[in-house]
């Protein structure tokens, strides 16, 4: 953020003389300095060409820097679902079946129930 802090002129036709005062300067608001403002800040104060060839350079760093900080959170994200997957079959209950004769020749009674019986 830039911020121009005072600028006067006195008319000279009266007899005074233009006196402008200019002062450019950045400050971060809050939060922590990052190696890539550090890096933009020390950019913008070369020259001309230096200060294009490095910000464009800091800018396709970064976002290499922000890709690869997706990959990362994306592969632990599908980490955590494969244990969350794992510990769900491991608490499914199983079902029991019970199989008893039935007044009908050549056919059982067939229960199936989900909950664990005690």
């Amino acid at each position: 953020m830039r911020l121009l802090i005072g600028s006067r002129e006195i008319n000279p036709t009266i007899g005074g003389s233009v006196t402008k005062f200019e002062h450019k300067f950045e400050y971060q608001w809050g939060g922590v300095d990052t190696p890539f403002t550090k890096m933009k800040r020390w950019a913008k104060k070369q020259n001309p060409i230096v200060q294009h060839l490095a910000l464009g350079f800091i800018e396709w760093l970064w976002q290499k820097w922000v890709a690869g900080r997706v990959d990362m959170e994306m592969t632990s994200v599908d980490k955590q679902a494969e244990e969350i997957k794992k510990q769900w079959s491991e608490e499914d209950p199983k079902p029991t079946i019970t199989s008893e004769p039935s007044e009908v020749e050549g056919l059982d009674n067939i229960s199936i129930s989900w909950r664990q019986r005690d």
